[in-house]
């Protein structure tokens, strides 16, 4: 039990101090130029001003979180190690599993508010122009959470291995390629055993962000099986718990000094 205190209370300060840094300011100035860039995109479109809502407000919304979450995830610990922060509490009787947990907990939190700040503003203007509500948008809202949460912990595991540059670029890459591998599959199935065979190694071993992606199922299909839905939410639940442990082996057995 106190374990876990500990975990809270270095999640809620994470939390406090991020809020303090005006980031959900941020956040809502991001809000405003999403639902003004979304009706600008409506003005301009023919179609369904609903599936262009929809379509445009939650690919800006999906590529909007996965920034904040670099952006947050790849200063996990460069503020309290250059402060000296993170030595003062790892001195205390509190183990460096605890700490790591309860930023990563103070930062995923921050971030689930900020995609429900912005997916709120998408759904104001796709009701605002006659849209009907879709089980498949709450859905498609929590798989951007997930997307956003792996990101997150990718960028995070990766600065406590590498400088600050480098694991952007790295998480980048791993996000562009998570999204890609699916439709290089298909496109690279019958002509290249060895490079299918390394395709599909990726495919089981680093993330598929393409999985997350009900989008297009959202705008045309409106429905997908539940089992379907629950399969990936299990997918990105087991992943993101995977990073995790990752990043506090790795923090456990790195050297501070």
């Amino acid at each position: 039990m106190m374990y876990l205190n500990k975990i809270a209370i270095i999640a809620y300060y994470t939390f406090r101090e991020i809020i303090k840094s005006r980031v959900l300011l941020n956040t809502l100035i991001l809000g405003l130029v999403l639902l003004f860039t979304t009706y600008v995109a409506l003005s301009f479109t023919y179609g369904s001003p609903e599936r262009v809502t929809l379509d445009f407000g939650m690919g800006m919304l999906s590529l909007s979180s996965v920034g904040i979450a670099i952006f947050m995830g790849v200063g996990l610990l460069s503020k309290e190690i250059e402060s000296r922060t993170a030595y003062m509490i790892i001195s205390r009787p509190v183990k460096r599993s605890a700490f790591i947990l309860g930023k990563l907990l103070g930062l995923g939190s921050i971030l689930t508010l900020n995609i429900f700040i912005l997916s709120s503003f998408t759904l104001f203007l796709y009701f605002f122009v006659g849209g009907e509500f879709q089980p498949l948008i709450l859905w498609t809202i929590l798989f951007t959470i997930l997307e956003s949460l792996l990101v997150l912990f990718i960028v995070a595991l990766f600065s406590l291995l590498a400088g600050q540059a480098i694991s952007v670029i790295m998480t980048i890459g791993l996000y562009v390629s998570g999204h890609a591998i699916h439709s290089a599959k298909e496109a690279l199935a019958d002509k290249s055993i060895v490079l299918n065979t390394l395709l599909e190694a990726y495919h089981y071993i680093l993330p598929g962000f393409y999985k997350l992606n009900i989008k297009d199922f959202l705008l045309y299909q409106k429905e997908l099986p539940y089992m379907y839905l629950l399969n990936i939410f299990t997918y990105g639940v087991i992943y993101s718990v995977a990073l995790i442990l990752l990043s506090v082996i790795i923090f456990e057995r790195k050297n501070l000094d």
